[in-house]
């Protein structure tokens, strides 16, 4: 009987090569993909070196092009713009799962996987994304956007397991080195420590620096800032603003090169424009009985929805949200199971 084949999202990292090992000892036919999105020769050479350690088939895809206009260019944009954008979603949205669902197509109707901490579920109407039984590792919340063809041929091995150190045991007799590597960290683009450079460099243009003014909500100057990237929405602390007041950024505005400060309470919404709408799951999205995150580690919020139309929507919280951030998702659950998500907007 011929093996059925998968192709995977090879990293070179620990999720992704222990969830090649698991899957190539199931009996499934293993293809690696890295992905070459920023010419990093470290992270390909790492994948080929896991590749070759479990001998799989491996290929490399240059993307660089499509990953700076459907990755880089939008959060640069979002910046302008005054969002926080969440560059990770950007990348599984339009990159990395479509991508690996092309590649898939390509090589005879393959299965997919990758080395994300979430599961599948299959019912009689369709799949079910469901987060991991590992809260501290769960990555559902970026996966909202995931449709019932990508879900029904998608594999996450490491859906079984309940602590990081049980992956690092997996291939500690086969990359020994490699199990005890560090968590990858922040914002693959952006160099470690530097995301304030960035912002300077890249989105504000070639005046960064431009000092402006801290204003109050009805506009009255408060004094004067460094530069508005080093500003986000709930920041409280490096104002340099004295005020008898606990003072918060409320908002960051390039196009007048403010930044709104108030007092803490006015980052608290109960209502939540939400645009983009993506609803998951085959069973709808229930207007009530059902809980949110508006971050990947936030907390889950119980609230109702308001359909403006298609693809908008108002999230009514019952408690307050503290400075949910325009450009960020906010990812719908019922339980574990994801109901799907959409973008946080201004009113």
């Amino acid at each position: 009987m011929k093996k059925k084949k998968v192709i995977i999202g090879l990293s070179g990292g620990i999720d992704s090569a222990a969830s090649a090992y698991l899957l190539k000892n199931e009996g499934y036919e293993v293809i690696g993909v890295t992905f070459n999105f920023l010419n990093a020769e470290n992270t390909i050479n790492a994948a080929r070196k896991v590749a070759e350690k479990l001998k799989i088939e491996h290929h490399v895809l240059a993307a660089q092009s499509q990953f700076k206009e459907k990755v880089i260019d939008p959060f640069i944009t979002g910046y302008k713009q005054g969002e926080t954008p969440n560059p990770c979603l950007l990348c599984n949205q339009n990159m990395k799962f479509k991508l690996l669902g092309e590649f898939a197509a390509a090589n005879d109707d393959a299965m997919i996987a990758t080395g994300h901490y979430a599961e599948v579920r299959k019912y009689e109407n369709g799949y079910q994304l469901w987060s991991s039984p590992n809260p501290n590792k769960d990555q559902s919340y970026f996966l909202y956007h995931l449709d019932q063809e990508l879900l029904g041929r998608l594999l996450f091995p490491l859906n079984r397991f309940e602590s990081k150190a049980s992956v690092r045991e997996i291939i500690l007799g086969i990359l020994p080195e490699l199990s005890r590597g560090q968590e990858s960290q922040g914002i693959c683009f952006i160099p470690k420590k530097g995301h304030g450079l960035f912002l300077k460099d890249a989105v504000f243009g070639n005046n960064p620096t431009a000092p402006g003014n801290f204003v109050d909500a009805t506009g009255k100057i408060l004094g004067r800032h460094p530069g508005i990237h080093q500003f986000t929405l709930g920041q409280t602390r490096g104002l340099g603003i004295n005020s008898d007041k606990r003072l918060a950024v409320v908002e960051v505005s390039p196009a007048t090169n403010t930044v709104v400060l108030d007092e803490e309470q006015a980052l608290y919404q109960n209502s939540i424009l939400v645009d983009e709408l993506i609803v998951q799951s085959p069973n709808g999205l229930p207007e009530t009985a059902f809980t949110f995150k508006t971050c990947r580690w936030g907390h889950e919020y119980e609230g109702r929805v308001e359909r403006l139309s298609r693809t908008r929507a108002i999230v009514h919280s019952q408690v307050p949200v503290r400075a949910p951030a325009p450009g960020q998702a906010l990812v719908f659950y019922q339980g574990r199971q994801v109901l799907g998500g959409g973008i946080i907007k201004r009113f």
